[in-house]
């Protein structure tokens, strides 16, 4: 199992930055190879799948939201945000958590997991740790990019 922490800050509001992390279509489009299915609007007891793959090989990752606390609002101090989503699969396990603080500008988003691979050795747990933390890091920064606003056609 790895385990690993990646902070990061936004200049959008607590809220706005967690809306974001439940954007599970946002998601497969900030996962390189990765296909998010889900239906309806997240809650705690959603199930949903990602599907990693290219060229016809993949393996699906089962998930379900445990915890789900928006953000009381965007003010320094304001209690922030939680969620908390558990991998079920035979190819990757573990859990996710996501908390989404409010900062005088803007706020910070922590994302701290437990990546178990359970086919795989232990002795590949940090190996499996650095390649993990890169990869969520990258689509961690994706989803909370700034977004263009639509425009008046």
């Amino acid at each position: 199992m790895a385990e690993f922490r990646i902070v990061a800050r936004s200049a959008e509001p607590a809220r706005i930055a967690f809306a974001r992390l439940l954007d599970w279509d946002a998601h497969s489009a900030a996962i390189p190879l990765t296909r998010l299915t889900h239906a309806g609007e997240p809650a705690v007891g959603q199930r949903f799948v990602a599907r990693t793959g290219w060229a016809g090989l993949g393996f699906d990752d089962p998930m379900e939201v445990r915890v789900l606390r928006p953000p009381v609002g965007d003010s320094f101090g304001d209690p922030g945000g939680v969620v908390e989503v558990v991998k079920s699969g035979s190819v990757i396990g573990g859990w996710v958590r996501w908390t989404v603080t409010p900062e005088p500008r803007g706020s910070v988003v922590e994302w701290t997991q437990e990546l178990t691979v359970p086919w795989l050795p232990r002795m590949f747990d940090p190996a499996v740790g650095v390649v993990g933390r890169a990869a969520y890091r990258s689509g961690l920064r994706r989803l909370l990019r700034p977004r263009a606003s639509p425009g008046w056609g």
